[in-house]
């Protein structure tokens, strides 16, 4: 079977990207850094998804020769300006995700314009060391109030309209097929699956 690198230490990500490739009948072995007992991380120091995507990828493609996927994304709300993006993850850092959450509904808790989306790039370094980018994106609100256990991150508080629930409150089945990180791995496996 052939070996697929993911290039991330997050559990919930690696988590799924495994069932949405599943979903898809992709049938490779995905290799993580943990796999490895590699515990050291790049430093994500670019100015945009697709360069942290591509450090990520670059990274630990050079260290195991392995096709490699890497991606990046974030939360990006109208009213911060596109922020918190690229610092997602590194956003308010003294606090947790439910703190992070509760900071947003609290600052936003009178603010018509909720709209927010989550973008992810994925970056794709193929067998022949060729490098591919595929983007997702998957446009929302920000809810009135945290809802649901069936996400992580800001999940609990990105609406989806249509539905009136939020990410966390759809859970998986909803975001194996509509996220932003279903979205940019469905380009990836109609575009790039042969190449590794």
């Amino acid at each position: 079977m052939k070996k697929l690198f993911i290039a991330s230490n997050n559990a919930h990500k690696i988590s799924e990207i495994s069932d949405i490739l599943k979903d898809n009948v992709v049938d490779v072995k995905l290799v993580c850094p943990k796999d490895m007992d590699h515990h050291e991380e790049p430093v994500e120091d670019g100015n945009s998804f697709k360069e942290n995507a591509y450090i990520k990828a670059k990274y630990y493609h050079d260290l195991f020769h392995l096709p490699t996927i890497a991606d990046d994304s974030g939360i990006c709300i109208d009213y911060f300006d596109g922020k918190p993006g690229i610092h997602s993850a590194r956003f308010l850092p003294e606090m947790d995700y439910p703190q992070k959450c509760r900071y947003i509904v609290d600052v936003m808790k009178d603010v018509k314009n909720r709209g927010a989306r989550f973008v992810d790039c994925l970056c794709f370094i193929d067998k022949d060391e060729q490098v591919h980018y595929y983007e997702g994106v998957n446009e929302g609100e920000i809810s009135k109030e945290p809802a649901g256990v069936k996400g992580f991150g800001y999940d609990p508080i990105f609406l989806i309209p249509e539905y009136n629930k939020t990410e966390a409150e759809l859970g998986e089945e909803y975001k194996n097929v509509y996220s932003h990180r279903a979205k940019a791995l469905k380009k990836w496996i109609i575009d790039a699956k042969e190449k590794f």
